[in-house]
């Protein structure tokens, strides 16, 4: 009997995660990305949220009880440690209280930001022509510029190569 002694990528750990999330909180099977949102503001937060559904992503928000009726969004008070690694990107606005970001960019989680943050000085923009960067961070309290930089997320990790480089800039960086 032949054994498998490969690896498992972090990917492939990924996405086993992302699997069981998702059939927890019932979201749809084909979610190419699956986020976080930690938004204090109710108005942006739901700005936010509705662009991700639009858009056919999933996320979680974070400490909000309110009933919104988005497809693919779910409230919880809080994200279990082990179902971490099954994110594949967080919004936060530096205003959320409870939010261990730091453990959130340990698993690979890419973080959408305000440019002034407290990381500031180790996270930089995600450039794919160059390969460098951790993040996405906007620098307008618009609700638009919050979501063009999921749009720029998600249009970054279409590619392969973009995607793998991103993870490890992240981890790398924590």
């Amino acid at each position: 009997m032949e054994t498998n002694t490969a690896k498992t990528s972090i990917r492939e750990i990924k996405q086993m995660a992302k699997k069981n999330i998702s059939s927890t909180h019932m979201f749809s099977k084909n979610i190419p990305s699956l986020g976080i949102i930690a938004i204090k503001d109710p108005i942006k937060r739901k700005f936010v949220s509705e662009g991700i559904s639009a858009i056919g992503l999933g996320a979680i928000i974070i400490g909000n009880s309110e009933s919104m009726n988005i497809p693919n969004i779910v409230c919880v008070e809080k994200i279990s440690q082990n179902d971490l690694i099954g994110f594949d990107f967080f919004v936060f606005d530096n205003e959320h209280e409870g939010v261990d970001i730091t453990q959130y960019m340990k698993v690979g989680i890419v973080p959408i930001m305000p440019e002034k943050n407290v990381f500031s000085g180790m996270l930089r923009e995600f450039n794919p022509m160059k390969f460098e960067g951790n993040g996405f961070f906007w620098n307008s309290e618009s609700p638009y510029c919050i979501f063009q930089k999921v749009v720029a997320y998600t249009e970054n990790i279409k590619f392969p190569e973009d995607r793998r480089v991103l993870l490890k800039n992240i981890m790398g960086t924590f």
